[in-house]
């Protein structure tokens, strides 16, 4: 009698516990919530059994009876279900089918001693699966009806074997036995079915909520909200078609995209509905047909959903007329540009001619090779006029090289040179402006400078540059260093001067083509600007970078780190936006 009486009671704790949940109206668990709810129901029914081991002892005495200290093992196992999911972190699923074991193992232990197959604690087999129903989850449910399924073909078996022990049960105990379990299996399954209950009212109020809430969002949306058939047929749409389409969402139902798609952009559309029907979300641009006749450029991105296809559609015809401006800015800048190109090209064709002729009839002049021209004065001038014809000359090619670098058309001739010997033509070359600018020219070298494979015309053009730069902008006894050292896998070439520096404002500035810095000083020497920016122009190409650091009155250091090997792809280039937004680069 006590086995029967302990039998129910753990399980019972399990039951109400969830039962109760579903009763008060609790929301359905989480899984980390479905861990903690089934780990503190087995905590108890392990608790109500050993409470009943104890009362046993206390009331009756120690368990003499095998069966029945068969089934105080069977009311602690709850306490090792619990064990498996709080400390060892089991799956539930796992913990779950053997907590349905164990209620059916430990029915079929009671009902062996109770009469078999006539065992009044028999309808507690159902109590399982029922209990494993209330999640909502088929596989435990399954698990849980397959293992009680089991345990009664083992005690039929064991019945048909003939080795079924004696009932423990009286005639006179049976009747009332059987009404309690009846009883309780019966408050055990309705606590289920209203837990089973509980919980698909929550799911049908979520659904409501969740229905409503979309319903919400599409009566707001700006952008059009419909639902197709994969053929493509609306069967919705969102109130927003109103200010979209100038169409009531009535109104649009059963269309087929025919109906409101311009006819050349019509085959992309369903092509593209076609393949979102086919499990591919797509994005698709296309001219949408207003009610009043007009087209308006729209964007729709579709993907399948469960019997159809959702679709957004958005206007973006201001975009569209965004991009179209910008290109036509864009073609504008580029036919500027070129333009520009074929100007200074044929400026400088026109300009070249007559100059090559003034330096020549110049030097004629200046050397006296037809004859004494008769005035020092005349031959004075001669040389200014030489001079002044090859300063525009410079000028010229400046602005041509500057024009190339812009329309990414200077190439680098990468060969192999000598860096020192290139170095000592530079210096000869500007020599005579030094000593008559009273400049002291120097160099400090490494002693073995590598083999540069670079283009020796641009690096000399920039060294020219950077020297002459230098030269021009140092008082009289100061001193231009020319320094080269290797720096890893590249070249560090540099140009230092004593001059007159550039103030810290200033140095942002500079780095881009026609700056230059004001000053008492540089207004004695007109120029460009250019110089500079075409030296950091031709740096970039070969790969390389152009560091200025000067300060006001404390001189100027240009440098120039080159790798060892130059890029001579012709798709290396300079373009505007690069060497324009730089800094550092001319006096």
């Amino acid at each position: 009698m006590a086995a029967i009486n302990i039998a129910a009671a753990p399980r019972m704790s399990g039951f109400f516990a969830d039962a109760f949940s579903g009763v008060v109206g609790g929301e359905k668990s989480a899984p980390a919530d479905r861990r903690a709810a089934f780990a503190a129901a087995h905590i108890l029914a392990g608790c109500v059994g050993l409470v009943l081991w104890l009362a046993h002892w206390t009331l009756i005495g120690e368990p003499s009876d095998p069966a029945v200290s068969g089934a105080f093992f069977w009311l602690l196992m709850p306490w090792a279900l619990w064990a498996l999911v709080d400390l060892f972190d089991v799956d539930l699923a796992i913990a779950e089918a053997g907590s349905a074991f164990c209620l059916s193992g430990l029915v079929i232990y009671i009902a062996a001693f109770t009469g078999g197959l006539t065992s009044p604690v028999l309808p507690w087999l159902l109590v399982a699966p029922m209990e494993a129903a209330v999640p909502g989850r088929r596989a435990p449910m399954l698990i849980a009806s397959g293992i009680s399924g089991v345990g009664l073909l083992i005690l039929a078996a064991i019945a048909f074997a003939g080795i079924m022990p004696a009932s423990r049960l009286t005639p006179d105990m049976a009747p009332t036995v059987g009404a309690v379990a009846m009883i309780a299996a019966l408050c055990a399954v309705a606590l289920s079915v209203r837990a089973i209950q509980r919980r698909q009212e929550q799911a049908q109020d979520a659904l409501r909520d969740s229905g409503a809430l979309y319903q919400l969002l599409t009566d707001h949306a700006s952008d059009l909200i419909t639902r197709h058939r994969e053929d493509g047929t609306i069967l919705y749409a969102s109130p927003a078609s109103m200010s979209l389409m100038g169409a009531a969402p009535s109104e649009l139902a059963g269309l087929s995209p025919a109906m409101f798609v311009h006819i050349q952009d019509l085959a992309e559309v369903q092509r593209a509905l076609s393949l979102a029907a086919n499990g591919d979300p797509q994005s698709v641009q296309f001219r949408l047909r207003h009610k009043d006749g007009s087209y308006l450029v729209v964007e729709m991105r579709c993907q399948p959903v469960e019997g159809g296809i959702i679709a957004v559609t958005r206007d973006i015809s201001a975009l569209k007329e965004v991009e179209v401006e910008l290109k036509a800015a864009r073609d504008a800048a580029e036919e500027a540009s070129r333009a520009k190109s074929r100007f200074l090209a044929n400026m400088s064709h026109e300009l070249r001619t007559p100059l090559n002729a003034i330096i020549g009839f110049s030097d004629i002049m200046r050397q006296e090779i037809l004859g004494p021209i008769g005035s020092e004065r005349y031959r004075e001038y001669a040389g200014l006029i030489r001079d002044s014809g090859q300063h525009l000359v410079d000028l010229i090619s400046d602005l041509l090289d500057m024009s190339k670098i812009e329309a990414g058309k200077f190439v680098i001739d990468a060969k192999p040179f000598e860096l020192g010997t290139l170095i000592e033509e530079c210096m000869n070359m500007v020599r005579v402006t030094a000593d008559s600018a009273g400049v002291v020219l120097d160099r400090d070298l490494a002693e073995e400078l590598p083999q540069l494979i670079a283009d020796r015309r641009a690096l000399k053009q920039s060294l020219i540059n950077l020297l002459s730069n230098a030269i021009k902008f140092t008082p009289a006894e100061g001193r231009v260093t020319v320094a080269a050292h290797n720096d890893g896998d590249a070249l560090l070439l540099q140009v230092k001067d004593t001059g007159v520096g550039i103030p810290e404002k200033d140095l942002v500035r500079i780095g881009k083509p026609f700056e230059q810095v004001e000053g008492e000083l540089q207004r004695m020497h007109k120029g460009t600007g250019l110089g500079l920016s075409l030296v950091k122009a031709l740096a970039e190409l070969h790969g390389g970078a152009m560091r200025i650091d000067s300060a006001l009155g404390d001189g100027t250091t240009v440098s120039l780190r080159l790798p060892l090997k130059a890029k001579a792809s012709a798709s290396d280039v300079v373009y505007p936006e690069r060497f324009r937004a730089g800094a550092g680069a001319s006096r």
